[in-house]
């Protein structure tokens, strides 16, 4: 295993929406499947009491209220990153993680912003199946793609966060 692991990164809308979709569910997933079912219950009461009308418009519901949430989820990443200049901006990101701590450099002609701290301070990690997210608080969160570390393998910086940081390593 390296002594340190180095990512060089940009700011892609892909990893961007990954990471909003994941982090809108990370927790209160169930809230999603919500709407749909009490819509298709709903309908179903209703065709059973021989109103197949209002049960029609009911599941009609139930089917594209997933799909709405994902667009608008997709439409809400995509105003954000055409409005916040300053995560524009943000297109040269260097990482650098080791056993004692987590440094993070984001570089801009107008703008230059560093990280440094121990890995006491991190929040919670998750790892998927393309990224690391890295949360420093409960609402803000390096985004790591595994497709860019430059230095050391994703399973050998995983197995390093797990030593370091334990229970607070989740895998999805």
């Amino acid at each position: 295993m390296p002594e340190f692991f180095e990512v060089r990164t940009e700011n892609r809308g892909k990893e961007y929406y990954r990471f909003n979709r994941f982090h809108l569910f990370r927790r209160k997933w169930y809230i999603a499947y919500l709407p749909p079912i009490v819509s298709g219950v709903l309908g179903l009461l209703a065709f059973l009491d021989g109103e197949p009308s209002p049960a029609y418009t009911l599941w009609a519901v139930a089917i594209v209220t997933p799909f709405l949430m994902l667009l608008l989820l997709a439409l809400a990443g995509r105003r954000h990153l055409k409005t916040n200049k300053i995560y524009a901006s943000m297109k040269n990101i260097y990482y650098r993680f080791d056993r004692s701590s987590l440094f993070c450099e984001t570089v801009d002609p107008r703008l230059k912003t560093t990280l440094e701290t121990d890995w006491d301070n991190v929040y919670q990690i998750y790892e998927s199946k393309t990224s690391f997210y890295i949360y420093i608080s409960n609402l803000q969160a390096f985004i790591i793609p595994k497709a860019d570390i430059v230095t050391g393998r994703p399973n050998e910086l995983s197995e390093m966060l797990e030593q370091l940081i334990g229970k607070r390593l989740r895998r999805c």
